[in-house]
């Protein structure tokens, strides 16, 4: 009955539905090619049809954590699909040789239509991917649906948990499931009733590229919008003649002129705003301390492990809790440190006291990232045997 209704629901809605993507187009955040790939299942099936695998990644953060998978699966059968413009275009340069897609919206007829012309044995969910009705059809049609690094936040945890049935129909249809971490593990299997593997997450499938020494670099990352001011606040504060630059790198480079115009109106010098997809690599190996967005607001953080495989020392605000284990970790080692979101002259305080440090930790780094990623090979071995 839930999944009747959730169809209903699709096709009552179907034409706001066709408006907002209009807007969406008129807004930059999708093009005529999305547009019509997302809603109307409209694709090049002669290029994707004789593919094993689809994987599903819904923006450049999880992008960034297929590789392990792409490395050691049969690439020659691999079909990439995505949901934002940005992931597309830094898929289609990270991935010259792999065909990417946006996938079609989940309306049951849709999935019917892109399925009904492919011929995929096995679709790779990353992160906290759950459509119903691409679960559902895809299952009947024999597929196998596999969930990798999935995660749930504890505001969905608690939605989920209102619809134990619909949350057991859901979990019954993928073949394997696994966790990206311990906490994780066993929210999925309490919402799922189900078995749930925990063998790592495929973020810490990252080289280590730590130069031997670092200027007195600081670097913002992934700083969403609503923490721009805060942010500036916390430059405010920095000591910047001991500091040879600062880097902003926005979550959204869209938010570009309404970040600039923020550090002219107060004034602020030795700002450079980053505003490249997917080249945050070349900012991290600069710089000798990050402090990751999306902590500052209740978003739940984001990734350190990209700058910590750089050298960087990492900070974050207490608003952490997607990579809450990672931080834990890290925290013990001395290699990050969690501040308190609300006390902003603590946090520039603590910087300006690492910018003084000389940082010796690339033994740490090193056998943190390659213990954790040892593990993963369980993954792809089990899915190669599914």
């Amino acid at each position: 009955m839930l999944i009747f209704s959730y169809r209903l629901l699709q096709v009552i809605f179907f034409p706001i539905i066709l408006f907002i993507g209009l807007i969406r187009i008129y807004n930059k955040k999708e093009n005529y090619s999305s547009y019509m790939q997302k809603i109307f299942s409209s694709q090049n099936y002669e290029q994707i049809s004789k593919s094993d695998y689809l994987i599903h990644f819904a923006s450049i953060g999880e992008l960034n954590s297929i590789k392990y998978l792409i490395d050691c699966l049969d690439n020659n059968k691999i079909v990439l699909s995505c949901s934002t413009l940005s992931s597309f275009e830094v898929s289609k340069k990270r991935y010259p040789n792999l065909f990417c897609i946006f996938l079609p919206l989940d309306f049951f007829w849709n999935v019917n239509i892109f399925l009904s012309k492919t011929n995929f044995k096995k679709i790779l969910w990353i992160d906290s991917e759950i459509w119903p009705n691409w679960l559902l059809i895809s299952n009947q049609k024999n597929l196998k649906n596999i969930l990798i690094n999935g995660r749930i936040s504890d505001k969905s945890f608690t939605k989920w948990s209102k619809y134990p049935k619909l949350s057991q129909i859901i979990g019954e249809q993928y073949n394997l499931i696994f966790a990206q971490s311990k906490k994780d593990q066993k929210k999925i299997s309490n919402i799922f009733g189900r078995l749930v593997y925990f063998y790592g997450n495929l973020k810490f499938n990252i080289e280590t590229n730590i130069p031997s020494t670092k200027r007195k670099i600081v670097c913002f990352a992934s700083i969403h919008l609503a923490e721009y001011n805060k942010v500036l606040n916390i430059i405010k504060g920095l000591k910047l003649n001991e500091i040879h630059e600062v880097v902003i790198i926005p979550r959204h480079i869209q938010y570009f002129e309404v970040l600039n115009k923020k550090i002219i109106s107060k004034n602020l010098k030795k700002i450079t705003i980053h505003n490249k997809f997917g080249d945050s690599m070349s900012i991290f190996e600069r710089s000798k301390i990050v402090f990751m967005g999306g902590s500052l607001i209740e978003h739940g953080g984001q990734n350190p492990l990209e700058p910590l495989s750089h050298g960087c020392f990492v900070l974050s605000g207490s608003f952490n809790k997607n990579f809450e284990e990672i931080y834990l970790d890290l925290e013990k080692l001395n290699l990050c440190k969690t501040m308190n979101s609300d006390n902003l002259d603590l946090i520039s305080n603590e910087i300006n006291n690492l910018v003084k440090v000389d940082f010796n930790n690339s033994a740490e780094i090193e056998n943190f990232i390659s213990t954790n990623r040892n593990s993963l090979k369980n993954i792809t071995e089990m899915i190669e045997k599914c």
